[in-house]
């Protein structure tokens, strides 16, 4: 009988001097051996693959808010302000993650973050503006939905704010989400 897959088990690979990379490009500078000093015993009850797999998906969780947001606020805004308010909800969603980790809310994740949903839902929402008398509007989901999907809105929007989370956190949002899935499971255990 098969095992069923855990859905937060992650590949990755290492390269020797960069640190982690997992599939899609994330990368993590925290190894085992980092994890295993700051939390001796969890490595021994908890795959490093699993942890990984968790803090990959916590990390997307900004760019899920501001993918979910968008329409709705494209319906009630111009495509200016639209975009400016998303940009915000982008980066107090990126501190708040910084801040804390629930795996309940990643189990959410699990569904939000699927792009071919959400694909479907901006299409819907396409159709809707079309038929409402607005298809300037389409053109900004068009444009949005991309930037945000394949990562390109995060590395404009986090990259001049890298230093400043640095400095706040003392890691970048990957390992900053690492660490803090790791000391969730110190303490469930």
């Amino acid at each position: 009988m098969a095992t069923p897959r855990d859905p937060f088990t992650l590949h990755y690979r290492r390269v020797p001097g960069k640190g982690l990379f997992a599939a899609g490009g994330l990368r993590f500078r925290t190894e085992e051996a980092d994890l295993c000093r700051d939390h001796p015993a969890l490595l021994d009850r908890v795959p490093f693959a699993r942890l990984l797999g968790e803090a990959a998906l916590w990390v997307l969780w900004p760019s899920t808010a501001a993918i979910w947001a968008f329409p709705a606020l494209l319906a009630r805004l111009s495509v200016d302000y639209a975009i400016l308010a998303d940009i915000g909800l982008f980066l107090a969603v990126q501190v708040v993650t910084m801040l804390f980790y629930a795996r309940p809310l990643n189990y959410a994740l699990v569904l939000l973050g699927n792009r071919p949903l959400q694909a479907v839902v901006y299409l819907v929402w396409a159709v809707w503006m079309w038929r409402s008398g607005v298809p300037g509007k389409i053109v900004a989901l068009a444009v949005w939905f991309p930037l945000m999907a394949f990562g390109i809105a995060q590395v404009i929007f986090v990259t001049p704010f890298l230093p400043l989370l640095k400095v706040l956190f003392s890691r970048a949002p990957a390992d900053q989400a690492l660490h803090q899935v790791a000391r969730r499971h110190s303490r469930s255990g």
